[in-house]
């Protein structure tokens, strides 16, 4: 007999011995997650004869729009993605991603993200209905290719940054762009796993200029600069400061789509999105259309 619905706190290990399969997560990792980010309402639960056998959670966004930000929709991102091995290949994951959808609906929440671990899953959830609504920019650039980037401008500044700071210059350098907003409660869990990889949040400032970045540490020579936002004059600046602060030999740098392009790289898809139950009905117009790809994503957690 199958059941789903909203995880329970006595739920917890069963869920770490889910994601430690799935994932392959060090227990450091799945404790230091379950203690810091687990809240069961925003997780979803399959359940087999009384045991879970799959899982996923809804994080809380919220997408922005028109120049002032005035148009704002409430939204969850689908993160952790998981079914037991023993269960896989059964459309469990699929089966749970619908009724998410209506659950996420019966709370008044309008679109559902997710970003695709692979480039060929974007079909697989074509097929269940997502489409595509967010790019970005990627580029990839070693130490010495951004060393000799740009002109000479003034230095930038880096610091740490409070969850907080960060995600005011983040608002901020992203007022008039279509982006997703995320908490100071999601931008706080960022910060913890970057700085558990070796790296951090940082605010980069050059007198009244702000600008920020969030970087992980992927491996000792190689940081994935998950977020980059300055000010498009300065965004070599940007990289050369990043490069100071942090010893790695390549850098994998995303910024949105428009931005950057001066440090090359190539413009792709990044997220997917879905319209949940409480949209499904009545009258559509040109203000209630889904984010286009011109949206911007940024932090996934991915």
């Amino acid at each position: 007999m199958k059941e789903m619905r909203p995880a329970l706190w006595s739920d917890m290990e069963r869920l770490k011995a889910i994601w430690k399969l799935c994932f392959g997560d060090e227990d450091s990792f799945i404790d230091f997650y379950f203690a810091r980010r687990f809240q069961p309402e925003q997780v979803a639960v399959y359940l087999v004869d009384q045991v879970i056998t799959a899982m996923l959670t809804m994080i809380p966004i919220q997408y922005v729009d028109g120049p002032e930000g005035e148009k704002t929709r409430q939204g969850a991102m689908l993160y952790a993605i998981a079914t037991h091995p023993d269960f896989q290949r059964r459309g469990m994951a699929s089966e749970l991603m619908e009724w998410a959808l209506a659950y996420l609906g019966s709370r008044q929440i309008e679109l559902c993200v997710l970003v695709p671990a692979e480039e060929k899953l974007f079909g697989f959830y074509e097929r269940q209905g997502y489409q595509a609504g967010f790019t970005l920019r990627e580029a990839v650039l070693n130490r010495d290719e951004i060393r000799v980037m740009g002109k000479e401008t003034p230095d930038l500044a880096v610091a740490a940054a409070l969850p907080q700071t960060y995600n005011s210059i983040r608002n901020q350098l992203l007022r008039g762009t279509p982006y997703i907003v995320y908490g100071e409660e999601e931008v706080a869990y960022q910060k913890q796993v970057s700085r558990l990889s070796g790296a951090d949040l940082y605010e980069l400032s050059s007198g009244e200029v702000q600008g920020c970045a969030a970087v992980e540490c992927l491996t000792e020579d190689k940081v994935l600069v998950k977020e980059l936002l300055v000010p498009e004059a300065l965004i070599a600046q940007g990289l050369k400061a990043l490069a100071q602060t942090i010893p790695a030999q390549e850098f994998i740098i995303r910024t949105p789509a428009p931005w950057g392009q001066g440090i090359g790289g190539q413009i792709r898809s990044f997220g997917m999105l879905k319209r949940t139950s409480s949209r499904e009905s009545g009258p559509t117009n040109q203000e209630d259309s889904l984010p286009g790809e011109g949206a911007y994503l940024g932090l996934a957690f991915d």
